[in-house]
């Protein structure tokens, strides 16, 4: 790609099936670089795609855009940011496994409260809200 003429944002939203309007908050946060042409439009690098299709991968696997705005710039600065996304990778799935683990919980707790609705078809119900949604229900 290194031969390829830089493109305006139109060709590079086509290119990536990513939207302008992505392109151009992107570029404003500091991920990518265009150049402005006398006429005002943004031009982008050929690396841009790739940047573009990282920027996605990362997101993907749960990065924000301040993490990858670090990545891209250390890489920018000639230095191999690798050991310091794998300690983000490994922060992100103890907190996947940390919500996955709330959710079972929260899963578990809804269950039981379906299946007392579905026992208690027509409860009593004085409660402030539902009584399906008490801690405990009352038959």
């Amino acid at each position: 790609m290194a031969d390829l003429p830089d493109m305006p944002i139109g060709q590079l939203a086509t290119i990536t099936g990513e939207g302008v309007k992505a392109l151009r908050y992107w570029t404003d946060f500091g991920l990518l670089t265009a150049e402005r042409r006398p006429s005002g439009y943004r031009h982008y690098p050929p690396e841009a795609a790739e940047q573009v299709r990282f920027i996605r991968s990362a997101q993907a696997a749960g990065f924000t855009l301040d993490e990858i705005r670090r990545i891209l710039a250390a890489r920018q600065d000639g230095r191999k940011p690798c050991e310091h996304v794998k300690a983000d990778l490994d922060a992100h799935l103890k907190t996947v496994r940390a919500q996955i683990a709330h959710l079972q919980t929260l899963e578990a707790q809804l269950q039981a409260k379906v299946t007392w609705a579905e026992e208690h078809p027509d409860p009593a119900c004085d409660s402030a809200g539902c009584v399906y949604l008490e801690d405990t229900p009352r038959a």
